[in-house]
């Protein structure tokens, strides 16, 4: 009975040791996020999972850095340089990214609902699975971007300004 018990409880800890293992964690670099709102300049920095929600960013230096997960809510990125940046999973609701840098980014299945991307350069960056929903890419150049899985599609503003866009 006891050896049954023991072999119960390893059984269960081995399970939980690799879901553990498997869980993606996401935390800012506390140092990258205080250099990011003081300078405005954190090309490379690991921001996943930051809170930078109603940040003034505009013109800031984000090139390839890890926003994963992070809170961009109703932030002022207008021409912002975003370029190879990853922002899978990030929140964008609101934002304001007109004549930003987004090329070659990663915005999978981040949440675009009432983006401006007006005039920015989204060339290569793939959207897949993102809720583009109300989103303005009025003049935007969207040259090879990737909007598989794409949600509201229908509600977004197409670079011609007319409502629509293929997904």
């Amino acid at each position: 009975m006891l050896v049954e018990i023991r072999l119960k409880t390893l059984t269960v800890a081995i399970i939980f040791s690799f879901i553990g293992l498997t869980a993606p964690i996401y935390a800012e670099n506390p140092d990258h996020v205080a250099k990011l709102k003081k300078t405005k300049q954190c090309p490379g920095c690991d921001l996943s999972g930051a809170d930078l929600s109603k940040l003034n960013l505009k013109n800031a230096n984000l090139k390839g850095a890890n926003l994963r997960s992070a809170n961009l809510y109703d932030s002022n990125l207008l021409q912002a340089d975003l370029e190879g940046a990853v922002l899978t999973g990030a929140n964008l609701a609101g934002a304001n990214l007109i004549g930003a840098n987004l090329r070659n980014a990663k915005l999978n299945s981040a949440n675009l609902l009432q983006v401006q991307f007006m005039d920015a350069n989204l060339t290569g960056a793939s959207l897949a699975n993102a809720n583009i929903g109300r989103t303005n890419f009025t003049g935007a150049d969207m040259s090879g971007v990737n909007l598989n899985g794409a949600k509201e599609c229908e509600s977004a503003i197409a670079p011609d300004g007319s409502r629509g866009i293929r997904c």
